[in-house]
C-alpha cells in the first residue's frame, strides 16, 4: 500500500495481527481463556484447573508479551499510567493475577479451608476476571477503529473466556454433579454467545461506513471463511447441539465429547479474536467520489 492511500481508502491495522502483531493474538486468547479458566476453577474448587489457568497466564500469555516487546527491560513502566491506559491497568491486574494465585494455590494445597485461602481467592478471581475482560477494554476504547469502539466487546471476551474455561476444567476432570452443572453453564453461555455475536455485526452494520467495512470482511472473503467456520460453526454450533443432546438425553460427557467441546472452544476462541484483530480498519481521512 502506498503512504497516500492510507487518507483515501480504508487501512487496515496491522501492529497486533501481522507478523509479530501475532503473539499480541495470542496473548489476547490465552488471558481470556486463562482468566476464565481461573474463574471457573474456583467455582467448581478445582485446584488443578487453577494451577493449570495460573500457569497459563504466567508463561504463555505473559511469555508472549515479552516476546513482543522491543525492550523487555522497559515494560515495567506500562505500570506507570493506570489512571488513563487499559493496557497498564492489563499489566497491572496480570502482575496481581500471579501474586493472588500463586499465594492462593499455596494455602489450597497445604492449608485448605483456612481463612488465607478464602481471601486469597476473592483476590485472585477479581485479579482473574480483570486479565479475561481487559483486552476487550483496551480494544473498545480505540476510537480511531470504529468496529472496535464498542461496549460489546467486553462482554465477548467474558463469555468466550467463561466458555474457554469451561471447557478445560471439563477435560481436567470433573465429578458427575459438576458435569452436568457444567453442561448446562456451558448451554447458556453458548447461547448467549450466538445471540452477542449476532447482535454485533448487526448494529455494527448501522455504525457507519467504516464500522460497516469491517463487517464486510467478517461476512465476505478469507476472514469470513475463519469466522464462519471456527466461530459460529465449530466455536457455537458443535458444542451447543452436543451439549443440548447430552444434557436432555441424561447422558453425561464422554471424554471424547469432552475433548472435542475443549477443542472447538479452543479454535472458536482463537477464531473470534483473531477475526475481530484482522476486520479492524481506520476510515479514510479523505473521501473521493467518483
Amino acid at each position: 500500500m502506498k503512504p497516500y492511500e492510507w487518507m483515501v481508502r480504508y487501512t487496515p491495522q496491522k501492529a497486533w495481527i501481522d507478523r509479530k502483531g501475532l503473539m499480541i493474538w495470542l496473548s489476547m486468547y490465552f488471558g481470556m481463556f486463562g482468566g476464565g479458566a481461573y474463574l471457573v476453577s474456583l467455582y467448581f474448587n478445582h485446584l488443578p484447573g487453577m494451577l493449570i489457568s495460573w500457569l497459563i497466564v504466567v508463561f504463555i500469555k505473559s511469555g508472549l508479551h515479552v516476546a513482543h516487546a522491543q525492550k523487555p527491560s522497559k515494560l515495567w513502566r506500562m505500570v506507570l499510567r493506570p489512571q488513563t491506559s487499559w493496557i497498564s491497568r492489563g499489566f497491572i491486574l496480570t502482575i496481581l493475577f500471579i501474586a493472588f494465585g500463586a499465594v492462593q494455590l499455596a494455602f489450597s494445597y497445604w492449608a485448605p479451608g483456612n481463612t488465607g485461602e478464602l481471601i486469597f481467592k476473592a483476590l485472585g478471581g477479581i485479579a482473574a476476571f480483570g486479565v479475561m475482560v481487559y483486552s476487550g477494554f483496551v480494544l473498545s476504547y480505540v476510537s480511531s477503529i470504529p468496529f472496535w469502539n464498542v461496549a460489546v466487546l467486553p462482554a465477548l471476551f467474558v463469555l468466550w473466556g467463561m466458555l474457554s474455561g469451561l471447557s478445560l476444567v471439563s477435560m481436567a476432570g470433573l465429578d458427575a454433579g459438576s458435569i452436568k452443572t457444567a453442561m448446562l453453564t456451558g448451554i447458556i453461555l453458548l447461547v448467549a454467545a450466538l445471540v452477542v455475536v449476532v447482535l454485533y455485526l448487526w448494529t455494527e452494520t448501522y455504525a457507519g461506513p467504516t464500522a460497516r467495512e469491517s463487517v464486510r470482511k467478517l461476512t465476505r472473503g478469507p476472514v469470513a471463511v475463519l469466522w464462519g467456520i471456527g466461530v459460529i460453526f465449530i466455536g457455537i454450533i458443535i458444542p451447543l447441539v452436543v451439549s443440548l443432546m447430552s444434557y436432555f438425553s441424561g447422558s453425561l460427557f464422554s471424554p471424547s465429547l469432552t475433548v472435542l467441546f475443549f477443542s472447538c472452544e479452543m479454535i472458536g476462541g482463537l477464531a473470534f479474536t483473531y477475526g475481530v484483530l484482522k476486520a479492524g480498519v481506520y476510515g479514510p481521512l479523505i473521501t473521493i467520489r467518483v
